[in-house]
C-alpha cells in the first residue's frame, strides 16, 4: 500500500496525462461500464465531511474522496482500492489531484462542444482553480489572449500565468468588458450571485461555471442559460441535486430532458457538434470518478517507480 503526497503527483503527472486519462474515463462512464457514487455531506458544528466515489472496472479501481470543509479550508483524501480482490492499494492526498482533475474535465467539455478556433479567453477567480484551467484550455489551443478578473490578486495572477504561457497576452481586466470579448468564459469563484449579464455573452462563446457545487449557489443568470443552445454536466443525477446555476434559474428555463452529459457525449464520439451561434454552458460540479481515474494514474506510476528502483538494487 502507498502513501502518495500531493507533492508526487505533482511529479508524477501533468495537465495533458490527467485530460487523457479523464477522458477515457468520462466515456467509459458514458458507456455505462463506470459507476459513480454520488456526493454525500454531513454538517456538524463548524464543519462538514463530504464523500464521493467511483467503481471504475476498465482501470481496475474503486474509491472515493473524502473531505473536510473548514472555515471553507478544504482537506482531501483518496483511498483508492482494487476491483480485482479488494485490496487498498493508496492513500492519496487529494488536493493536487482535485486542481488536476477540475480543468481537466473543463477542457474535454471544451474540446467536445467549444470552438477549436477560440482566441479570447475570460476567467473569473485568481485562486488555484483559476489558474489551473488558464492552464489547461491555454496549452495546445489557439488562445492568444487572456482578461483575469477578480478582487484581489490580479496582477500576480497575471504575472504568474504571463511566465508560463509568453506567446499569450494577460490582462487584468472588468467584468463588462472581458465578458463582451470572449470567446471561452470559466467563472472560478465563490461568489453565490451571477457575476455578470448574460446578454454581454457572444453568440458562439463556451461557458464553464465550476465554482459552486451547492444548490443556493450560482455564477450564471437566466439570460446566460436562455440564450444557451446546450447544457452540459458531468452527472444528471448530481446536477439535480447540486447545480446552483441550474436550479435557481426561473422555471421553464432549464430542459432537464436537453442536458447532455459529458461521458455520453464522449461514448458516442460527438465532437465539436456545436452550432457556432450557440452558448454552450458546462456546469461542472465535480465527480467522484475523476478523483479515482487519476488516483490510478498516480498510484500505477508510483507503483511502476518503486519497481524500477526495487530491480536496480537488486
Amino acid at each position: 500500500m502507498h502513501i502518495i503526497t500531493d507533492e508526487q503527483v505533482h511529479e508524477l503527472i501533468t495537465m495533458s496525462d490527467a485530460i487523457a486519462t479523464l477522458r477515457e474515463a468520462l466515456a467509459e462512464h458514458g458507456a455505462r461500464h463506470a459507476k459513480i457514487q454520488p456526493r454525500v455531506r454531513t454538517l456538524g458544528e463548524g464543519i462538514s465531511l463530504s464523500t464521493m466515489g467511483a467503481i471504475l472496472p476498465g482501470a481496475g479501481v474503486c474509491g472515493a474522496k473524502v473531505y473536510s470543509t473548514h472555515k471553507g479550508i478544504f482537506d482531501f483524501v483518496i483511498p483508492l482500492f482494487s476491483t480485482h480482490d479488494g485490496r487498498l492499494l493508496s492513500i492519496i492526498h487529494g488536493g493536487a489531484l482535485t486542481e488536476y482533475r477540475t480543468a481537466a474535465v473543463t477542457r474535454i467539455a471544451f474540446d467536445t462542444f467549444g470552438r477549436s478556433d477560440a482566441k479570447v479567453l475570460t476567467v473569473f477567480g485568481t485562486g488555484i482553480q483559476a489558474k489551473a484551467h488558464i492552464r489547461a484550455l491555454v496549452e495546445g489551443s489557439n488562445i492568444e489572449r487572456v482578461f483575469i478578473v477578480g478582487i484581489e490578486g490580479v496582477a500576480e495572477a497575471c504575472a504568474q500565468m504571463q511566465a508560463l504561457f509568453p506567446r499569450v497576452r494577460f490582462e487584468a481586466s472588468e467584468a463588462q468588458s472581458a465578458v463582451k470579448a470572449a470567446d471561452v468564459i470559466v467563472t472560478a469563484t465563490r461568489s453565490p450571485v451571477p457575476l455578470f449579464d448574460g446578454a454581454l455573452v457572444k453568440a458562439g462563446t463556451f461557458v464553464a461555471a465550476i465554482g459552486s457545487s451547492k444548490p443556493a449557489a450560482r455564477e450564471i443568470d437566466d439570460t446566460t442559460l436562455t440564450r444557451a443552445g446546450l447544457l452540459v454536466v458531468e452527472s444528471l443525477e448530481q446536477a439535480k441535486e447540486e447545480a446552483g446555476d441550474l436550479l435557481m434559474a426561473a422555471p421553464g428555463i432549464v430542459d432537464w430532458n436537453s442536458v447532455v452529459e459529458l461521458g455520453n457525449a464522449l461514448a458516442a464520439g460527438s465532437i465539436n457538434h456545436c452550432v457556432d451561434s450557440d452558448i454552450t454552458v458546462f456546469k461542472s460540479l465535480g465527480i467522484g470518478l475523476a478523483d479515482v481515474a487519476l488516483g490510478e494514474l498516480v498510484t500505477r506510476r508510483v507503483m511502476q517507480k518503486t519497481a524500477k528502483h526495487t530491480q536496480a538494487n537488486q
